[in-house]
This record gives C-alpha cells, sequence and structure tokens, in this order.
C-alpha cells in the first residue's frame, strides 16, 4: 500500500538528518594521517590520528634533548604527508692555554746621562685560558664562539730605562721642590739640574706625599701586597738633607690622608685612615683624624730601635655624612690651629686646639651642597685652600643644574669663598670645573678653570688668578699654543712668586705676573709637585783642613753639598806667595747637591800649617763651622786670588 505523500516527505527528512548526524561525528573522529619522521640519521613514515607534531612524535617515542630544534615547530598541526626533521643539537666548552706576550715599557729616568739606556727588568710572557663554546648540530661543528679569557699567569713586562732625549736650560729653584715619577719620589734644589731619587724602590702609592715646610723632611706611604688581610700601605719619613740616609718607618699603617703642620716650629702631622676591602675602589674610610710628631731621621741614625710614637686621637672613626666609606681630606690653616675639611656633601672647619683641651673637636660646618653622583666606584670631593690669614677657605663647590636633571647629576661646579665664622659664603667664579683645585697665595688665588666646563670630569684646564674678590683676573697658562692641563695641582713658590703645576707628564713653573712658563722636568712621568722652604741641615762633627798655606781673616771658603754620614771636612789649598804670614779665617760650608766645590777668595798666600779647632754651631738649620789658626796675622794688602779646596763633610750626627 502506498504511503501518502506527506508521511514521504516526513521520512526523508528524518534520513537526511540521520546521515547528517552520522557525518559530523565522523568528522570530529581524528582521521588517520601518514607523515614522516627524520631524526638520529634515519627516516621513518607512521601512520596516526596524533593532532600536532608534539604528539606525533610522542607516538613515535623520539625524545628531545634540551637544544634539539624540530621543524616545523611542535605545535604545529599535523597534515597528511608532512615532513618532520629533528636535528640533534649539542655543545661543549673548550678551554685551551695561549701565550700572552709581555709589553715593552720604555721610562724617561734623569738620572741617566742623555741617550744613555739601561735594562732594568727582563720580560716574561705570561699565560691565559681561554674558553670557547662550540656548537654541533647531529655531530658537525656549525658554531664556535669565544666565551671568555682569564689570565693564570700575569705577563712581566720589559722596562727599559733611559735618559731624557732632550736637555734643557737648568732654570734656578728657589727652596725645595720634590715630585713623583714612576713611583719614587725625586728632589730638586739650587737648580733644575740637580735634579736625584729620595727613593728607588718604586712602591710609593701616592697616598701621602707632602714636604715638610722647612722642606728637610718628606713624608710618604709605600704601597704593601694586594693580599686583602694586610694594611692599605704603611707610612715613612725621609730626610732630604743627607744623602744616602735611609728612611724610616712611623709605624703607621692603612694611611688615606697625612699633612704636616704648615708652622716652620711645628713638627706634627695630622692623618686619617682606611682598612682595605676586596670591592672597589679598594678601600673603607674610617673619617678618624689623629695627630702625631714624627723623629727626626737625622737624629735617630744612631739610635737603637726604638717604640714608634703614640699618635694622639683628634677625630674617632665615624660614618657621618654621604659616601663615608670613600673619605674626607683634611687641610691645616696657616698658624696650624684649625683644620679645613671637605667631603662628598660639606665643608666645614676642625678646631684641633679644642680637641687637645676637651674630649671632642669642635667641628663647625660651613656649606652643604648635593654630593655628585658618578654613576661608578669613585667619589667627588671638593678641593680646598685657605687664605694666608687663615679667616677664609676657598672651596670648588657642586652647583645647580642647568636643566631639569636631578642636582645630583649636575655638572656645574662653582668656586667659593667662605669665612671660617659662617658669616660670608660668597660664589666668586662660576662653572670652573670638578678639578679647579684653588692654591691661594700672597699673590692671589690661582684655580683651574675648565675649558668645557660642563665635561670638566675629562676636560683640559687654563690656570687662572685672581685676587680675593675674584676681580683682577689673569691667565698663567696656556701661555700660546698649549692645550691646558689635565689636572690642576697648583703649589706656590715658598717667595709666594712663581706657581708650579705639571702639564703633559712634567714639572713647570710660571711667575705670577705671567710670562713664558719653564719647564723643569723632562721624563713625562711627573706627579704630586710639592714645593718648600730650603733649609738644610746643621752640621756637626770632626772637621780638620791640612793645606801648605794658612789664610787670612779676610778670606772664607764657601761651597755647597750633600751631607754624606761618617766623612770629614778636608780643606787643601795649594797656593804660594809672599809675604808669609798667619791668619784666622773663617769657613762656611753650606749643604747643597754634589760633592762640594768650594772657592775661597784670600788676600796675600802664606806659608805655616795652623792649628785649627773647629767650632760647630747650630743657627737655625744653617751648617756653620768657625776655624781658629794657632797665630795672628799680619796683613799686607796683595792681589786676591781664587782657590778650590776639596770638600768632604761627615757629620756625627743628623
Amino acid at each position: 500500500m502506498d504511503l501518502p505523500a506527506t508521511s514521504f516527505s516526513q521520512k526523508s527528512i528524518y534520513y537526511l538528518f540521520l546521515l547528517l548526524i552520522i557525518g559530523l561525528a565522523t568528522a570530529c573522529q581524528p582521521q588517520p594521517k601518514q607523515v614522516s619522521i627524520e631524526a638520529d640519521g634515519t627516516t621513518k613514515r607512521i601512520t596516526t590520528e596524533a593532532t600536532t607534531v608534539r604528539d606525533v612524535l610522542d607516538e613515535a617515542k623520539i625524545e628531545l634533548g634540551p637544544l634539539d630544534r624540530v621543524a616545523p615547530d611542535l605545535y604545529t598541526e599535523l597534515k597528511p604527508g608532512m615532513a618532520i626533521k629533528v636535528v640533534r643539537v649539542t655543545e661543549k666548552i673548550e678551554r685551551e692555554q695561549a701565550v700572552l706576550s709581555f709589553e715593552r715599557q720604555t721610562v724617561v729616568n734623569e738620572a741617566l746621562p742623555k741617550g744613555e739606556s739601561r735594562l732594568a727588568q727582563l720580560g716574561v710572557n705570561g699565560e691565559e685560558e681561554i674558553s670557547t663554546r662550540i656548537v654541533y648540530e647531529d655531530g658537525q661543528e656549525v658554531n664556535r664562539t669565544e666565551i671568555s679569557r682569564e689570565v693564570t699567569t700575569p705577563p712581566v713586562p720589559e722596562i727599559l730605562i733611559v735618559g731624557p732625549q732632550d736637555s734643557l736650560p737648568s732654570v734656578p729653584v728657589a727652596g725645595t721642590m720634590a715630585y713623583m715619577a714612576n713611583n719614587n719620589a725625586w728632589l730638586v734644589r739650587s737648580s733644575s739640574g740637580s735634579r736625584r731619587a729620595l727613593t728607588t724602590d718604586g712602591n710609593l702609592d701616592g697616598r701621602v706625599f707632602n714636604l715638610s715646610p722647612d722642606g728637610r723632611q718628606l713624608l710618604y706611604t709605600t704601597a704593601l701586597t694586594n693580599e686583602i688581610d694586610l694594611p692599605l700601605n704603611e707610612l715613612w719619613l725621609a730626610s732630604t738633607t743627607i744623602v744616602g740616609e735611609k728612611p724610616i718607618t712611623l709605624g703607621v699603617q692603612g694611611v688615606l690622608q697625612a699633612e704636616w703642620s704648615p708652622v716652620l716650629t711645628d713638627s706634627r702631622i695630622i692623618y686619617s685612615t682606611a682598612e682595605r676591602t676586596a670591592n672597589p675602589p679598594g678601600w673603607r674610610a674610617n673619617n678618624d683624624l689623629w695627630l702625631l710628631t714624627p723623629p727626626d731621621p737625622t737624629e735617630t741614625q744612631n739610635r737603637t730601635k726604638e717604640s714608634p710614637p703614640e699618635p694622639e686621637e683628634i677625630l674617632p672613626a665615624n660614618t657621618q655624612g654621604l659616601y663615608p666609606w670613600w673619605g674626607t681630606t683634611f687641610v691645616w690653616s696657616p698658624d696650624g690651629t684649625k683644620l679645613a675639611y671637605a667631603r662628598a656633601d660639606q665643608i666645614g672647619v676642625i678646631d684641633i686646639e679644642t680637641a687637645r683641651e676637651a674630649a671632642d673637636a669642635t667641628v663647625t660646618p660651613l656649606l652643604d651642597f648635593p654630593p655628585l653622583e658618578t654613576f661608578s666606584d669613585w667619589v667627588w670631593v671638593p678641593g680646598i685652600s685657605w687664605s694666608p690669614d687663615g679667616q677664609f677657605i676657598a672651596a670648588t663647590v657642586h652647583g645647580p643644574p642647568v636643566a631639569s636633571e636631578p642636582e645630583e647629576e649636575s655638572q656645574v661646579f662653582d668656586l667659593w669663598l667662605l669665612s671660617i665664622d659662617g658669616a660670608v659664603s660668597a660664589k666668586i667664579a662660576g662653572r670652573v670645573g670638578m678639578w679647579s683645585n684653588p692654591a691661594w697665595g700672597e699673590a692671589g688665588l690661582a684655580f683651574g678653570e675648565a675649558l668645557t666646563p660642563l665635561q670638566s670630569v675629562n676636560s683640559r684646564y687654563r690656570i687662572v688668578l685672581v685676587d680675593r674678590d675674584g676681580s683682577n683676573r689673569r691667565q698663567l697658562f696656556p701661555f700660546s699654543e698649549e692645550v691646558g692641563v689635565q689636572l690642576p695641582e697648583l703649589v706656590w713658590s715658598p717667595d709666594q712668586e712663581e706657581l708650579l703645576f705639571t702639564y703633559n707628564g712634567n714639572l713647570y713653573t710660571v711667575n705670577r705676573q705671567g710670562g713664558l712658563p719653564q719647564q723643569i722636568t723632562t721624563d713625562g712621568q711627573t706627579s704630586h709637585p710639592r714645593w718648600a722652604l730650603d733649609q738644610p741641615a746643621v752640621v756637626t762633627g770632626t772637621v780638620s783642613i791640612t793645606g801648605t798655606q794658612s789664610l787670612t781673616a779676610s778670606q772664607s771658603i764657601t761651597g755647597s753639598a750633600e751631607i754624606t754620614p761618617t766623612s770629614t771636612i778636608t780643606i787643601t789649598p795649594t797656593v804660594t806667595s809672599t809675604p808669609t804670614r798667619t791668619s784666622t779665617p773663617t769657613t762656611s760650608p753650606t749643604a747643597t747637591s754634589s760633592p762640594p766645590r768650594g772657592t775661597a777668595t784670600r788676600t796675600p798666600t802664606l806659608s805655616s800649617t795652623p792649628t785649627r779647632t773647629p767650632t760647630p754651631t747650630r743657627a737655625g738649620s744653617t751648617r756653620t763651622a768657625t776655624i781658629t789658626p794657632s797665630t795672628s796675622p799680619t796683613l799686607p794688602t796683595t792681589t786676591p786670588e781664587l782657590i778650590t779646596p776639596t770638600l768632604t763633610i761627615t757629620p756625627s750626627s743628623g
């Protein structure tokens, strides 16, 4: 029986709906796919129902290393016929030893004659370990990269010492100059041609290097080994007046700064200390302050070993201010009663006399300012200098920013005058640079002025002299075509007429009135210039004079010599003239640089052998000896002659 048309239509729809459901269910089920996998040198073809590359690799039990690469990516959907490649990636670190060649260094030493050279140290090659990363893909090297170099044995440089190539005309020097070159101390007296080395070990660290105000002693520090458990350095004292006298240690170690009192009759020094650290900059300042009266090295040469002098504490260790680990700078007042101090964020005054009378020193801050952010392991501290009358302090001060930068990042540095009573704080010069380092003398205030003031950390500087109120500006250097000094280290001469500074590693002097600078050294290694009075030590000892003639009362023997211990004075003039007589001479040897060559001006020549008893006297610091013959002279009139005696001076104590 035929179904009604309506019933057939409904049945057809039902079957169609059923087929659709079955098709959808079939489509949602994973369909087998055939893919190929290339790994470990073989290629596999497999049929899988996995949906991603990662799944099929898991199904094929192919494990991946941490560096292996797969193409296509692990999360790529599988498609029929897809080719999958696994690249095995490995790497290893290869280390090899390589020779590290030594350097050849040439050092100019003014103690050698021009053109002469000496090999001071043989060069020895070092060794370094080079680490290289090597990358392999499927066992084949594809990349090699050097990742580090470590020096296992440092090389030893070859050092060749040569004499100066260019000779300079000798320049007169009033007083005593000292400077550092090649980590040794050098001394200049009388003229620039009379240089000599005070030390030869090459171990000065430059933290302390100061002449006593009378020029007779040099205070310096020597570096110890780099072992972290040892002190930073050691404080030493050397005589500048006795050739060959060995320096003495003051028994003080770990010194960050030390300064002589500027008073001639006051032999005290102040010093501050620091601890060695493993991290940059290599020390941690204690910010303490000690007072010490060192022994005179010329008075200890014949003594047995003694206990070092006991220092007196002025300030206890502290961590006041910002960046206290760097340290504080101290400078004596001209009268030796106060100290100016400078740290990264403050300038002030310390009264030493109250510290000695009371338990604590009187500390008076004069000016606060934001410290400089250097973004490094060094800290900027202002340069400071006292006025000759001790009423003002000149200081380089960190100034305000020029734009929107933080005040700690400002590159502005100005020159200020601060009265010690706090009543006056005045800027007298703007944008002078961070290394301006003022030096105040009787002739005015000298300071460095940066050629590029907003980049003064690396700038060259001109040297400028102004009156105490900042007026009457005069440029002393550059004189003409020079490019300026790299770091102004300015020192006034004892007579306040000349300024000593370094330029391109050499010492120069310039008159306060201006003019052509005078070059003192030529080795290009000079730093730490110092200039003090020249007051040689007093000779005490035995004087013997032999000769074939007597001297008249008007005769005198003058000369200059550095004093060498354990010798005698011998004067052997050989002169023949008449008439014969005996006279009373006065002999005055004066200490200076080389074995003496004296001159004697006399009235007539005599033929007698006097008996002379020397009477050394100590007047100030001049060595004098009075010699009295056994007879009294009769004074005829004759033409004076010039004689050249031979002198050897040997004191019994310094």
